[in-house]
């Protein structure tokens, strides 16, 4: 079971927190924390015996993300695993406040979404000449032809995209602000990915090849891959970077000058800000947009609730006034 990105990131600077003030790998792993006890006593007891890190990674379960792994195994090798912990603390607390965001923007429109679902087939049940039609059958039928489509589409989506299936990737891409933001997420991520690793010491063909992973862009994988052959043929990425189309020309340009000025992580750290920054921008925008789109449909559908109780009660009148 994963733990949420809040807990990571307290995880994260607990164990910071305990390596700089002198404790050993072990005793850190061994102290309170969100993490499950008995999975850091068994890393723990790896690390006093010496096991290799990414075996102790590895024992560590589902709970701590694979997208991590070769940042603590880089900080880990070069003793900068503090610094690490540090960068990856920030990196999940900023994770965990966007998806807040999101979560508490799409509240509102989502309750009015269901509260109009449970009452249009309510008002359709009522006839001004016999009462209530129908039973609890045909209300509860009712209620999961609206509902139903709508979750059993979310949820088949959701499972697409995590699989990674193309057609669900590239309506997202196109999707207004849900692009932008999907593009300059991958672009902060990949930054972040790369000036991490260089930074924790990783070698830099597999910092490439592990970025590309982390970013969960096929684009930006396919370009790491290059990079790595660049590499291993003993080539700067640098002069290479546009051949990929994969990135956009400042990234170009300020890998170009970090990698000349030897400022290369400094370099990728500012662009993993900057892309995140409007990243946030792009998904303020979304869930300011979607959640607007949504209330606008649930008006529409109050309204036509509405209406047609309206109609209801004005042909029951003319019918009376027929009958007189």
């Amino acid at each position: 079971m994963s733990l949420p990105h809040s807990k990571l990131s307290i995880l994260y600077r607990q164990l910071a927190q305990q390596l700089a003030a002198g404790l050993t790998l072990a005793q850190a792993l061994r102290a309170p924390s969100p993490a499950p006890a008995g999975d850091c006593f068994r890393m723990a007891a790896m690390v006093e015996a010496g096991s290799p890190l990414p075996e102790i990674l590895t024992a560590a379960g589902d709970w701590l993300p694979e997208g991590d792994r070769p940042f603590l195994t880089a900080g880990a090798a070069s003793g900068r695993l503090p610094l690490v912990l540090v960068n990856l603390a920030d990196r999940h607390a900023r994770i965990a406040s966007t998806r807040k965001r999101v979560f508490v923007a799409s509240l509102y429109p989502l309750g009015v979404f269901h509260l109009g679902a449970l009452v249009l087939p309510f008002v359709r049940m009522i006839d001004f000449e016999r009462g209530l039609t129908g039973g609890v059958s045909d209300y509860l039928g009712g209620v999961i032809a609206i509902l139903a489509p709508v979750w059993g589409g979310a949820a088949l989506f959701r499972v697409l995209v995590r699989r990674g299936n193309p057609v669900a990737h590239a309506l997202l891409n196109v999707l207004p602000a849900i692009g932008g933001y999907r593009r300059h997420q991958s672009l902060a991520d990949f930054s972040f990915a790369l000036g991490n690793l260089l930074e924790a010491g990783a070698p830099i063909g597999r910092a490439w090849l592990d970025a590309g992973e982390i970013a969960r862009s096929p684009r930006l994988r396919r370009a790491a891959e290059r990079m790595h052959m660049r590499i291993e043929q003993g080539l700067a990425p640098g002069r290479h970077l546009a051949e990929t189309g994969a990135f956009p020309e400042e990234f170009v340009v300020r890998y170009q000058n970090g990698e000349a000025t030897g400022s290369l992580e400094a370099s990728l750290l500012s662009l993993a800000a900057d892309h995140q920054e409007r990243a946030d921008g792009r998904l303020a925008a979304a869930t300011m947009l979607y959640p607007g789109i949504l209330f606008a449909a649930v008006a529409a559908m109050i309204g036509y609730i509405v209406i047609g109780f309206v109609l209801k009660y004005v042909n029951t009148l003319n019918g009376l006034m027929d009958g007189l």
